[in-house]
């Protein structure tokens, strides 16, 4: 009789055991959130944290506080690569006869191809240097032009400026803005400039601020892929640079200064608006 008796006691705190261990509907939502962060976080190969992933979950209609969304990374293991403190640089460079400086108090431009600005940098392989020569489009952010090669010639920026202009053309009146490197102040490149009827403009001497938006996407450029490593090899690099910017930086990649917009649907959204 008692044995029996017990047994139904037995089965309640079976029960109670069971009810404590379901989930809350906090619990159950942190989990469905999680789920999304995971594959925004390995679609964007670990480069965006948790405003990123906000963004990209309130375009997917799903509002989360940002607070909530760094708790579930952390209990994730979800951790963005960091950016590095950013400090422009710039070369005061050789260049013969310096172009005066046209952005001087100027806004940045209000519609694409009205200024693009240049750089260069070195990209190092486990084969030795290369160096890219990019042209952002300092209204969209968008990189527009882009060359790869293992020199420092004059080439590498009339290759890069040549994308540009096969993909985009020159407006009437486009402005085309870098530091004073001797590359761009070659007699080669600025006769490729006057081909296209593009005005020249260069940072004055010593002060970065006036080129800092290539050099933005170069900082951006290598501590998301580079992270103080280098690549295989100059086929690795040339695949994995340009990669980066058509399939990630110019297409996937939202910018703060774009309203938190891709450079490609900023551009969509000013060509369809006018």
């Amino acid at each position: 009789m008692a044995s029996a008796q017990s047994a139904p006691a037995s089965g309640c705190r079976a029960a109670a055991s069971l009810h404590a261990a379901e989930p809350t509907a906090t619990q159950c939502g942190d989990r469905r959130i999680g789920e999304r962060i995971e594959v925004i976080f390995k679609h964007h190969r670990p480069r965006y944290g948790d405003r990123r992933s906000a963004e990209e979950l309130a375009d997917a209609g799903v509002v989360c506080a940002p607070d909530r969304i760094r708790r579930i990374m952390r209990a994730r293991g979800l951790r963005a690569i960091q950016r590095k403190t950013y400090v422009p640089k710039t070369s005061d460079g050789r260049a013969d006869k310096p172009s005066p400086n046209l952005l001087l108090d100027q806004a940045l431009p209000a519609k694409p191809d009205r200024v693009w600005a240049g750089d260069i940098t070195f990209i190092p392989t486990s084969a030795g240097w290369l160096y890219l020569a990019v042209v952002i489009d300092l209204c969209s952010r968008k990189i527009v032009g882009g060359a790869l090669g293992d020199h420092l010639r004059a080439e590498l920026v009339v290759e890069a400026l040549q994308q540009a202009l096969a993909s985009r053309g020159a407006l009437p009146g486009l402005i085309f803005h870098s530091d004073r490197g001797s590359q761009y102040g070659s007699g080669t490149y600025r006769d490729l400039l006057r081909q296209a009827g593009i005005r020249q403009s260069m940072s004055a001497r010593a002060n970065p601020y006036h080129n800092a938006w290539p050099e933005s996407f170069i900082g951006t450029l290598k501590t998301e892929m580079l992270q103080d490593g280098s690549f295989i090899d100059h086929a690795d690099a040339r695949i994995e640079i340009f990669a980066f910017i058509d399939s990630s930086y110019n297409t996937l990649r939202k910018h703060s200064s774009l309203g938190s917009k891709t450079p490609a649907s900023f551009e969509a959204k000013l060509h369809s608006t006018n």
